[in-house]
């Protein structure tokens, strides 16, 4: 929580400059939208997402724990995939496929006998 209130003070420190830049004149309608997307990524990631870290961290074994940041990773891959407007090459998609391989064995190593991935409840 605190890594996100700070975030967002330093966000807000950066708003004059924003005002100051040159050639950088803003609409209401795009302050709007500033504002809006701040928020919801505010509550949504910093919050909620602190949150199911914190009750994901809880609940599993540490080495288990430290297997999460690589969805972390994976969303951060897909977020700029759909920035740069383009599909990821075929490297990068086994490259993806092997952290997930990664999250998954480790996950079946963790489960109780009788409890694997796939059998039972």
């Amino acid at each position: 929580m605190l890594t996100g209130l700070v975030t967002g003070l330093l966000a807000l420190l950066c708003v004059p400059l924003t005002w100051a830049w040159p050639g950088s004149a803003h609409t209401g309608a795009d302050w709007s939208v500033f504002w809006v997307t701040c928020t919801g990524v505010a509550v949504l990631a910093s919050i909620l997402g602190n949150a199911c870290w914190n009750r994901a961290s809880r609940a599993l074994p540490l080495s288990l724990s430290g297997q999460l940041i690589v969805f972390e990773t994976l969303f951060a891959l897909l977020y700029t995939f759909a920035w740069q407007h383009r599909w990821p090459t075929g490297m990068e998609c086994a490259a993806m496929v092997c952290l997930l391989a990664g999250v998954v064995l480790c996950a079946r190593a963790h489960a109780a006998p009788g409890r694997r991935l796939g059998m039972g409840v």
